[in-house]
């Protein structure tokens, strides 16, 4: 059975400014299957962070199957996702870019798993050499941007992965934490960040405890010395508890 333990908090940066929370991310558990969504609005757009709801809710409501999907059926998903923020651009009388925000998604079944992204941001599952990503992050043509779900061209910035081999343990967050996540000078995954993670949600108690501890970890000021961002991490397992949980070292 799947363990599903997921939260946002505030960077210091938009806590300094008095902007929200861009960042939105949602998972369940359908049968056997973890379907997770997760979405990061742009900062300089003023209400990217209904974008960002607007699109996890979306695509976790049209999210259902427990048979792999197909490419089409992925994509299809994500066009229903990019209608609804329109839907909400437009109820707020403004364009869509001013509810832009990045997408990542995975479902992960018993013998397979999908993942969809969008611009930047991770998707880290367990592999028979260590931890793999799905994507490397979509960080644009240029320094400190990336791409968008709002924007015309998504489709030819969609990126989609099918792997049919079981996945027992997925990892999805937003750009604030990839300093943390990711080694950019081998462009890999830091399995040290991950395997304490994974541990303490396999072997801890019930998910708001967990959920409690995430979320105390990500305000950290060991993790706020490192990232001023808006951070958001989902983190799902379904193996059997083995040895005492532990939080990571945020330097890698």
């Amino acid at each position: 059975m799947w363990k599903i333990v997921v939260g946002s908090v505030q960077g210091t940066s938009h806590v300094q400014s008095g902007k929200p929370c861009q960042d939105y991310c949602a998972g369940s558990v359908i049968g056997t299957t973890a379907v997770a969504a997760c979405a990061d609005g742009a900062g300089s757009a003023e209400l990217s962070h209904l974008g960002s709801k607007a699109a996890v809710e979306c695509f976790m409501e049209v999210a259902t199957l427990e048979t792999a999907p197909t490419r089409e059926v992925i994509e299809s998903w994500v066009d229903a996702a990019r209608a609804r923020v329109l839907e909400e651009a437009a109820a707020n009388a403004t364009t869509p870019r001013e509810l832009a925000c990045t997408f990542l998604a995975a479902i992960v079944g018993e013998t397979w798993a999908a993942f969809a992204q969008i611009g930047d941001g991770v998707i880290v599952f367990d592999g028979s050499q260590g931890y793999e990503l799905a994507f490397w992050p979509d960080n644009g043509e240029y320094a400190n941007t990336t791409r968008f779900l709002t924007e015309d061209d998504y489709r030819q910035n969609l990126r989609i992965e099918i792997v049919e081999r079981r996945v027992t343990e997925l990892a999805v967050l937003t750009d604030g934490l990839q300093m943390l996540a990711l080694d950019f000078g081998q462009a890999k995954v830091h399995d040290r960040f991950f395997t304490p993670l994974f541990r303490t949600v396999r072997n801890g108690p019930d998910t708001e405890v967990l959920r409690a501890s995430l979320l105390e970890f990500m305000d950290s000021k060991r993790v706020n010395d490192r990232t001023d961002d808006d951070k958001t991490l989902l983190l799902a397992t379904r193996n059997a508890p083995d040895v005492a949980p532990s939080l990571p070292d945020p330097t890698p």
